[in-house]
């Protein structure tokens, strides 16, 4: 492709790659402010499709589409191979990684072309050029391979003069490789070119190392201070912590939980960087907010180890210095464990190339706001590097394979998970397996297991993981301490948001959420950030949690508990009820209990229900724990009622199987407590979902055991439940009475959704005996009141009714309206319902290929919701439809052959 333009049309293409390019944008890159006629931009797109081959080059609505699979680009290459280097912690395999990515390079990115066409992007990829010289250098310096760094560091250094930490890099490569002199050369050609070009002084980097270069043939020797603690071992995990501490600022603070390894990170990092900071490293324990060590203490002994023998009495003084002293110096200084910003700053170097890190349970927003630091939020260990963790530090001799070996790899991933992937814990299991040659690590979990005994089993000598817990529980306000102890008397999977943090406090959502930003501030709660909902949300670490119900049960009356824990079922109650009314036009109300409602202050609730289904969703895995809980504590009013909150959602979404589970664990639990009525509400919900699931079998004897002792919208549910068995199974003369008493409850209940979905059902009994004339005046009388769920049922059965007259084009129009309604807010079986009719109409009207797609998606969704049987029986239709297909086709072959 020889011609400038076409060139400049596939680069800008390639720019692009896998998305549409707007024809202006390409004809603006290959002839500026002068674009030509739209045929002449097509006559070059065409001789770039010629060159390229096949079907790379298309053109689509938006514009110009080009194909390029992965592995295609040197540039896609180049990155991928930059992205995995970041994720190493070994120096020898950063700089492999690294050198092959360069490999790929064979000049400046689109040489050859106007800056202006694809400028921006050739600029992003040679600046990512230089970064991964650089990082290649500084691994290649760490394994001592310093002449072999300088000749390409040279070349660097030729092409960008200017880019000073180029320069710093070859500056220490020739100093390493014993070529001072070259390296004090070096600097003074960056300085003389700076001053010429720029008209500035090199940064403070290029003067201290100059600096050091010139002390180093000096004959004074200036105290070297080394007093990191020792490194960690073993230690695991972390590289992208460890990446973010290689490119970080002068100051980085690193927070968290106690035992989550914050001092662990620190000291290994600070081993690994020492060699860069030749005038030494400093370390203090600054021992917390339970006995915060004074910073001019510390300041004096750090004073003291620089050679002072007198120094000033007072902070600001001795601050002063200390900041003098550190000017010119090359310090590491590691403050470990502070108990806040204003204990730090007085230790802080006021300038020079010194780096500090600050470790601590707070998240230190002063230091981060006032001093720019960069914060480093540190989390326990993934489930993988947890594993890893123990079975290093127990050093046992495993099985080499087959199932011994995936036990041990079970049970060890099962002890990671109970020890909560915190460090300080996996370190103590790791320590008593070493320490106990006669334990497996079997028995190392079951002793776990007992989840009250489980903060006992973490103790080891000095190490503690309760007593560091209680180090930050002592250091709180009276109302923090009520609410961290009242969120540890639930096991909320989905986290906690500030109305069930009011809930349990008996107070305002407002003061909820600021005592909950001041839990995480003491590193006991982890925020999550904002669910789909727009609700904050925050969790409690399982070991946390443990230590906060331990502190409730000791500081709580039995009676103050079971109080806080039943506003908190109540809150869920009276918001779940809510968002089911907020959503009533598009369905019914499905029946509830009568437990206690605690609804939170005026106005919370039409901001957390904005989107009544959205919010369903974001607490679907709260409702879960909340009948757990609430079954455990023998509460079956609450428990049933919240079982049944959640059936709107698992209805619409398909999430069956919680609906299951939900309604099983209140079933059992009025059972066990003699809840008659709960218990009867249980079996209707369960034979409602066995119907829905077509387990006609199944739901038969649920809802006849349910049906003598129910009433109102319970009795109204299981009789039309049971008249839909009654019909599935072939007998729909019996369901037609069943529905006749279902209609004369709802007319007494005067309870319009229920009343058209009767009105519905009862249509279908007239469809199975062939009625179709009847069953369709019947749902043409049916009051929808303006209700979603309503118009999508009586679509769905007049779409039927359409396809067994054979009227397929009128059963295709309502079709589609039931996929449109049901959609718009979500409902997946409706959609699913709606799909097959829809492929079954398109099949009716010869337009197989069409309807073989639609029948297929319909599967899937159905499949999807849980609605298996439903599922294969589209499949079956899908199968018949393919076969008919192929057999006309079979058909057409013969006929044109006998032709």
């Amino acid at each position: 492709m020889t011609s400038a333009k076409q060139r400049t049309l596939l680069a800008v293409l390639l720019t692009e790659a896998n998305r549409p390019v707007p024809p202006g944008r390409l004809a603006e890159a290959a002839w500026g402010e002068a674009p030509p006629a739209p045929a002449t931009l097509r006559w070059h797109v065409h001789h770039v499709r010629q060159a390229l081959g096949g079907d790379r080059l298309t053109r689509q609505p938006e514009g110009y589409l080009l194909t390029v699979h992965p592995g295609e680009l040197d540039a896609e290459r180049f990155e991928r191979l930059c992205a995995s280097a970041a994720g190493l912690d070994d120096p020898a395999r950063i700089a492999e990684v690294l050198g092959r990515a360069l490999a790929l390079w064979r000049g400046p990115a689109y040489a050859d072309l106007p800056g202006e066409a694809v400028g921006e992007e050739a600029a992003r990829l040679e600046e990512l050029r230089l970064r991964a010289v650089e990082q290649r250098a500084e691994s290649m310096l760490a394994l001592g391979r310093a002449e072999e760094t300088v000749e390409g560091l040279a070349a660097a250094v030729a092409a960008h003069p200017l880019r000073e930490r180029l320069r710093e890099q070859l500056m220490r490569a020739l100093r390493l490789a014993g070529r001072r002199a070259d390296a004090l050369r070096s600097y003074q050609e960056a300085r003389e070119l700076l001053a010429e070009e720029l008209g500035i002084e090199p940064g403070r980097g290029l003067r201290e190392l100059n600096a050091e270069i010139l002390r180093e043939e000096s004959p004074v020797a200036a105290l070297r201070p080394a007093q990191l603690p020792p490194d960690v071992f073993p230690f695991t995990g972390r590289a992208a912590e460890l990446s973010a501490l290689d490119g970080a600022p002068p100051l980085i603070v690193i927070s968290g939980t106690g035992g989550v390894g914050k001092t662990g990170l620190a000291v290994h990092w600070a081993h690994r960087v020492a060699d860069r900071y030749p005038d030494g490293q400093f370390y203090v324990d600054l021992r917390g907010q339970a006995a915060p060590l004074d910073p001019a203490d510390v300041l004096e002994r750090f004073c003291h180890a620089l050679g002072v023998t007198r120094l000033p009495a007072g902070l600001e003084e001795r601050t002063a210095l200390y900041r003098s002293l550190l000017r010119d110096r090359r310090m590491l200084i590691l403050l470990d464990n502070a108990a806040g910003a204003a204990q730090v700053r007085p230790l802080l170097p006021g300038a020079g190339g010194c780096r500090v890190v600050v470790t601590g349970r707070r998240r230190f927003d002063g230091l981060v706001a006032g001093e720019g630091a960069l914060p480093l939020q540190l989390d326990v260990l993934p489930p993988e590097e947890a594993a890893a963790l123990v079975a290093r530090l127990a050093s046992r001799e495993r099985p080499e394979g087959g199932a011994g070996r995936e036990q041990e790899m079970e049970s060890l991933s099962r002890v990671a998970a109970l020890c909560d992937g915190l460090p300080l814990a996996l370190r103590i299991a790791g320590a008593r397996l070493a320490t106990r040659p006669g334990w497996t690590v079997q028995d190392m979990a079951a002793r776990l297991e007992r989840e009250r005994r489980r903060l006992d089993e973490l103790r080891a000598g000095e190490l503690d993981v309760r007593a560091g817990f209680e180090l930050s529980h002592r250091a709180l306000s009276g109302a923090e301490r009520t609410l961290f102890e009242r969120l540890g008397l639930l096991d909320l999977p989905g986290g906690y948001a500030p109305w069930i943090a009011a809930a349990l406090l008996d107070g305002s959502t407002e003061e909820a959420a600021d005592l909950l930003e001041r839990l995480a501030d003491a590193q006991l709660v982890l925020p999550l950030g904002t669910d789909p909902s727009g609700q904050q949300r925050y969790r409690l670490h399982d070991l946390i949690r443990l230590f906060a119900r331990e502190r409730a049960d000791a500081a709580m009356e039995p009676a103050v508990r079971q109080k806080a824990l039943s506003r908190a079922f109540e809150a869920f109650l009276a918001l779940a009820e809510e968002a089911v009314s907020r959503d009533y036009l598009d369905g019914f109300i499905p029946f509830h209990g009568e437990a206690p409602r605690w609804r939170p202050e005026p106005g919370v609730s039409a901001t957390v229900l904005a989107e009544p289904l959205a919010w369903l969703e974001a607490e679907r895995r709260t409702l879960t724990g909340l009948v757990e809980r609430s079954a455990e504590l023998g509460l079956t009013t609450h428990c049933w009622d919240l079982a049944l909150s959640g059936v709107r959602l698992y209805e619409l979404r398909g999430y069956l199987d919680d609906w299951r589970a939900t309604a099983r664990l209140a079933l059992g639990a009025c059972r066990a407590h003699g809840d008659r009525r709960g218990e009867n509400a249980m079996l209707v919900s369960l034979g409602a979902l066995a119907t829905i699931e077509r387990r006609y079998a199944e739901a038969r004897p649920l809802l006849t055991e349910a049906l003598p002792e129910v009433s109102g919208h319970t009795r109204i549910l299981a009789l039309a439940n049971l008249a839909s068995v009654e019909r599935r199974t072939g007998r729909p003369e019996a369901a037609l009475p069943l529905y006749e008493e279902a209609l004369a409850l709802v007319r007494q209940t005067q309870d319009p959704p229920v009343l058209g979905l009767t009105l519905c059902f009862m249509s279908g009994v007239y469809e199975d005996l062939e009625r179709y004339t009847e069953a369709e005046a019947l749902l043409t009388g049916v009051p929808t009141f303006g209700i979603g769920r309503i118009e999508v049922e009586v679509s769905t059965r007049l779409g039927r009714i359409a396809l067994r007259r054979g009227e397929h084009a009128r059963a295709y129009e309502l079709y589609r309206t039931v996929v449109e309604i049901a959609g718009s807010w979500g409902d997946l079986a409706h959609v699913a319902m709606g799909l097959e009719g829809k492929g079954k109409a398109l099949a009716g009207l010869g337009r197989t290929r069409e309807a073989a797609a639609v029948l297929s998606e319909a599967a899937r969704l159905s499949a999807g919701v849980g609605e298996s049987a439903r599922a294969e029986e589209i499949r079956g239709v899908l199968d018949r439809l393919t076969a008919a297909r192929a057999d006309q086709s079979e058909e057409g072959r013969a006929s044109s052959s006998s032709g």
